[in-house]
């Protein structure tokens, strides 16, 4: 399945507490998200392909675009992916930073 594609704005976003620090959390048809990965508007390809790997490894993905940014979201259903994600196990998603 591809990533959803939603303006930033048509989420809700909040903060919480995972692997040891404040995260940006949303909400968004009855599914919770949590962002991984946020880049500049010049690097959407690169996200895009990056959001498309995680689909196909079963995450539930959903692509934000904000005025100057693209963001990736996984579902905090798909546990293994975050963790993957957490610790950099997946090529090319560098650890989220606030």
């Amino acid at each position: 399945m591809l990533p959803k594609i939603l303006e930033e704005r048509r989420i809700q976003v909040f903060k919480f507490w995972f692997g040891g620090a404040l995260q940006d959390g949303s909400h968004y048809q009855n599914e919770l998200y949590y962002r991984a990965l946020t880049v500049e508007s010049t690097q959407r390809t690169r996200l895009y392909h990056l959001a498309c790997k995680l689909s196909e490894q079963g995450g539930t993905v959903l692509i934000t675009v904000g005025d100057e940014q693209y963001s990736i979201w996984i579902s905090l259903r798909n546990q293994s992916l975050m963790h993957q994600v957490m610790e950099n196990r997946l090529a090319g998603l560098p650890r989220p930073s606030l």
